[in-house]
């Protein structure tokens, strides 16, 4: 059982791999500043560096934070049920190609077995939850105040570095270093979603974990990232060299504090919240908000929690039922 429960952690490690990789280097690839290869090479090798080096408050978070590390102990089913329902939203993104935050998926799917088994540690999930709000916000805010800055007159110069061919390589450098750093703050991150309930269950320890997990997430990006970088919305490749750093930089910055403080953040939010904010600055911000179908995006980043909380409270309650 222990074999199978770690292998399915990894195997939801490689779908982290494969879900951000095109968030990490996809602008690199786009502009033509890194082969396919190349990019997910370095993705593979930041991702396990960021899991290792700095993967580890999240993975405390939720493996004995949200909720106590008893209650995955005490009843054997409740690790499987827990990644049933992180598998099953990975399924769905993948299936339907839409954006969902699985990371939101996985840590209410943990808040609601302390939930059910109330041993929820309410201070702590409450932390996560402003942060959830706040990021996303100040992600946006920072990047709109940017992208002020580049349409500005005093700018004006720099909108067009992208096509200068003497400062070329150097933003290709650039550039290639924000991916990196995004790969880097995204292990970090998103390490403590596949292998916390292994933790937790006591199936594995955290430095093990900590590996084996940043592996997988590497395997993904290695099997998986080629096709994501292909099929990706290929937006933040095609807003120029200047503005792709600067988005990189900014959610890197949030998703390495947030893990540093042991939050877990969703990639694919605190990206799209940069990108609306850089559009908001262009183009307006109704026109950007109708652009990227705000209201839709919005609407998705509170349902899916919400699905998650009542799917995994339900299975509690059956299997409570059936194995009673």
């Amino acid at each position: 059982m222990t074999f199978l429960t770690v292998l399915i952690a990894i195997f939801l490690a490689m779908n982290v791999g494969a879900n951000n990789a095109a968030a990490e280097m996809e602008a690199a690839y786009r502009t033509g500043v890194r082969t396919k290869k190349e990019a997910v090479a370095l993705i593979a090798i930041f991702v396990i560096l960021g899991a290792i080096i700095s993967g580890l408050p999240v993975l405390k978070t939720l493996s004995d934070g949200v909720v106590p590390a008893r209650t995955f102990k005490s009843v054997f089913y409740v690790v499987f049920v827990v990644m049933a329902v992180a598998a099953a939203f990975d399924f769905v993104s993948s299936l339907f190609k839409v954006s969902i935050p699985t990371s939101y998926a996985i840590v209410s799917s943990i808040a609601a077995t302390g939930i059910y088994f109330e041993t929820l540690n309410t201070e702590r999930f409450v932390d996560v939850l402003e942060w959830w709000f706040i990021s996303p916000i100040a992600v946006f805010g920072i990047a709109f105040f940017a992208g002020r800055i580049l349409v500005s007159k005093p700018a004006g110069y720099f909108r067009y570095l992208k096509d200068e061919d003497r400062i070329k390589g150097f933003l290709g450098a650039l550039l290639t270093f924000s991916g990196c750093f995004v790969a880097f703050a995204g292990g970090a991150n998103g390490i403590g979603k596949a292998m916390a309930p292994v933790v937790a269950a006591g199936f594995a320890g955290r430095e093990w974990s900590l590996l084996l997990g940043g592996l997988g997430i590497a395997a993904g990006a290695l099997i998986f990232g080629k096709s994501a970088l292909e099929k990706g919305e290929k937006e933040i490749g095609e807003i120029g060299l200047v503005r792709a750093i600067i988005i990189e930089l900014i959610c890197a910055a949030a998703l390495l504090t947030a893990s540093m403080n042991g939050i877990p953040l969703s990639v694919s939010v605190t990206v799209t919240s940069g990108l609306i904010g850089l559009r908001c600055a262009d183009m307006g911000i109704i026109q950007s908000l109708k652009q990227h179908h705000f209201i839709k995006i919005a609407l998705i980043w509170v349902v899916v929690p919400f699905l998650s909380s009542m799917l995994t409270y339900s299975l509690l309650r059956i299997l409570g039922v059936v194995l009673k």
